[in-house]
């Protein structure tokens, strides 16, 4: 006969990578189409629905026209190459996805930092060109 035996181990769920337990009540890690809910140190990962965007006046899923942009800002893609591109009308504190075609909806980059468009990530304004960072651009070579 053989025996199991099964240990029992306690840990903080994280969700997101965002752990609530030592957190106020409320929304955090807000994305335009997800976001975390904190209530009473519990954490809930908030997908919302196809056609719909996170509101913040409401702190629930809405629909884009009822939401401020960028969220209530919906790209048309269909003429876009595959990549990321700044929200020049948030001062590219945030950016949108477009992948064959389709709109994949904004991302918010951290406080204080703004999209790069030469590496594809959020980066200090000293080390982006403009008109997103600080840094002049280049002209372009010509042949």
């Amino acid at each position: 006969m053989r025996c199991l035996l099964l240990l029992t181990t306690c840990f903080t769920v994280t969700v997101l990578g965002f752990d609530c337990a030592n957190q106020d009540d409320g929304i955090y890690e807000i994305g335009c189409k997800s976001f975390v809910r904190c209530k009473d140190g519990e954490g809930e990962t908030v997908e919302c629905e196809e056609g719909l965007v996170f509101n913040p006046a409401i702190g629930d899923c809405d629909d884009p026209s009822n939401v401020a942009s960028p969220c209530g800002n919906l790209i048309d893609c269909s003429d876009k190459p595959d990549g990321h591109y700044p929200d020049l009308d948030q001062n590219c504190h945030s950016y949108y996805t477009c992948q064959g075609g389709e709109f994949f909806g904004h991302n918010f980059c951290p406080d204080d930092l703004v999209f790069n468009e030469e590496i594809g990530t959020c980066d200090w304004e000293i080390n982006v060109y403009e008109p997103c960072g600080l840094l002049p651009r280049p002209p372009t070579e010509k042949y």
